[in-house]
């Protein structure tokens, strides 16, 4: 569900060479031949190095050209290919919705970013200090659940285990904050479930029901879902584990509990819907403009070998603006680059919970399409 700072700073690797299957669906014009040729290169070299069995990509440059494709396979069992039209789980780009539907709030007037946690939630250290924009911006300093040894063998045990948010409550009396408010940033995951917990105490409704109304439909997003139950929408592609280091037997986690990930990385989506949402994301398309700003007020996360740094549910690769993703089975990445109106889409279906791979190919494509721009 996490994996944003590593996600960067991992090393790049160029291996081989194979074909892709072509999307028909979106008519964008392709980019001139050497270039394709090398961007499915340096597709087909990350996919064996990450050892994805499928990846879908969607590469969109106006004035340019595009890639729209889906490589290897989506169904182990059957062999079946992967599409560019399968539904995949997003992981942690849900940050993105849950960052959003907070901000709205704040537009609203129901919130303030200075309004303390302790004022909706009670029972978590320096509650009385941590403020709605250090949830935001990952500065609580909070105990990252997902590190939480007993958390990480049952979910992996069990991907469809009995999870809910007061279990997150639970295990943060465990464990001593981290840091105090405001010391540094620090990417975590318990910070999105908390203001899912927020959003839902503030509306008086379902953090689903919110998401869906007040951004999914708006912006069109017919194929991106938050899901309550395991099931995936059809198509689909199947998500795989091997072992946290990816080189183990892969084993189906398709069907995962998405209450685990909750509002931090629970939400389905699909390649076209995350075009779409990348750019209303990135230019704050949702929010009034003081809002956007503040939102784009990025912490840093580190700076080498290239800046990771996160602002209010967005995080900056290098320029790059989006998020990436890891859950059980699947590996994503979006990005909005905004000297070019350029998106980058990945997504595979093969990973642990702290996976980086899509990150590491996007990364790589970027850096070819826009020499010495990315740092």
């Amino acid at each position: 569900m996490g994996s944003l700072a590593t996600a960067a700073v991992a090393a790049l690797l160029f291996l081989s060479f194979s074909a892709g299957s072509l999307g028909t669906a979106l008519a964008d014009e392709r980019f001139p031949p050497a270039d394709e040729e090398a961007l499915i290169d340096i597709i087909n070299t990350g996919m064996t190095a990450q050892r994805q069995p499928g990846l879908i990509v969607g590469i969109w440059i106006p004035g340019r050209g595009s890639l729209v494709r889906a490589f290897g396979t989506s169904d182990l069992a059957s062999n079946a290919p992967m599409q560019i039209d399968d539904h995949v789980r997003i992981a942690s780009i849900t940050k993105t919705f849950t960052g959003v539907a907070t901000l709205q709030l704040v537009d609203d007037g129901r919130l303030s970013l200075d309004d303390v946690l302790s004022n909706y939630l009670e029972g978590v250290d320096s509650g009385n200090r941590i403020t709605i924009r250090h949830l935001l911006s990952m500065t609580s300093g909070i105990y990252d659940f997902t590190s939480d040894d007993e958390f990480l063998k049952d979910f992996t045990d069990n991907p469809l285990m009995s999870f809910a948010p007061q279990d997150v409550l639970d295990i943060l009396k465990r464990h001593k904050p981290d840091f105090g408010p405001s010391e540094k940033v620090s990417y975590c995951d318990t910070n999105y479930i908390l203001l899912g917990m927020i959003v839902e105490k503030v509306t008086s409704e379902p953090v689903q029901t919110t998401i869906t109304e007040k951004i999914l439909k708006p912006l069109g997003l017919g194929h991106t879902s938050f899901p309550i139950a395991p099931a995936i929408p059809e198509p689909f592609a199947h998500g795989y584990y091997a072992g946290e280091d990816g080189k183990g037997e892969f084993k189906d986690y398709t069907a995962t509990n998405p209450a685990v990930g909750w509002t931090a990385g629970a939400m389905i989506s699909t390649l076209e819907d995350l075009r779409a949402w990348a750019k209303a994301l990135a230019t704050g398309a949702l929010l009034t403009p003081a809002t956007h700003a503040e939102q784009m007020k990025f912490g840093t996360i580190t700076t080498k070998p290239l800046y990771v740094g996160y602002g209010l549910g967005i995080g900056n690769f290098g320029g790059l603006l989006g998020h990436n993703g890891a859950i059980f089975g699947y590996t994503t990445a979006m990005f909005y680059w905004p000297d070019a109106d350029a998106i980058v889409v990945l997504a595979g279906n093969q990973a642990s919970n702290f996976s980086n791979a899509t990150t590491e190919i996007a990364i790589q494509l970027a850096e070819h399409l826009f020499p010495s721009r990315i740092k």
